[in-house]
């Protein structure tokens, strides 16, 4: 069994969930598919109507990854370590910035794993960020069990329609 034939049964028992664009006229180039906990951030309503607001921006921004919008390293960026395989997407066009954490199961399909609030983070060493890669590499792993992601410092390895730029922290 590969790991789309994996991803396509945990869709298929409602452990993820295509994120597919609600603008019309758009289309899924990019699949993204999302963990229970994110997409229930989608199907709730927030009881602070700014934040309710502001959970429409990140799925807008997340669906700009889906429809095949150009990539570049303020939107995408690959956490440090690198080995781990452990990708942000930067929702910063309204306060709060939120981070949607995740992985590439191949080219072009981005497994959203878990969000946090930057300033909730800290500084990029702080035990509040390695909390949150330690979660999107434990739901991967609940999810994909053995199957790793793709691990590549080469952002054209992991997604298509990416600018050139630096995706990444180097030490």
């Amino acid at each position: 069994m590969s790991i789309l034939e994996v991803l396509t049964s945990k869709v298929a028992h409602g452990m993820l969930y295509p994120l597919l664009p609600k603008a019309r006229g758009s289309s899924v180039r990019r699949p993204m598919y999302i963990a229970e906990d994110l997409w229930s951030l989608f199907g709730t309503s927030h009881p602070d109507p700014v934040m309710e607001g502001r959970i429409g921006t990140l799925r807008a921004d997340l669906e700009s990854f889906v429809d095949g919008t150009a990539l570049y390293p303020g939107y995408l960026f690959l956490l440090s370590p690198t080995k781990e395989a452990v990708w942000e997407i930067r929702s910063t066009r309204l306060d709060p910035s939120i981070r949607v954490l995740g992985r590439f199961a191949d080219r072009d399909i981005f497994i959203a794993t878990n969000y946090a609030i930057r300033n909730e983070l800290g500084g990029w060493e702080s035990r509040a960020w390695r909390d949150a890669k330690l979660k999107s590499r434990t739901i991967w792993t609940n999810l994909f069990h053995t199957y790793q992601p793709v691990i590549a410092t080469d952002i054209h390895k992991v997604a298509s329609g990416a600018i050139n730029g630096k995706y990444f922290k180097t030490h």
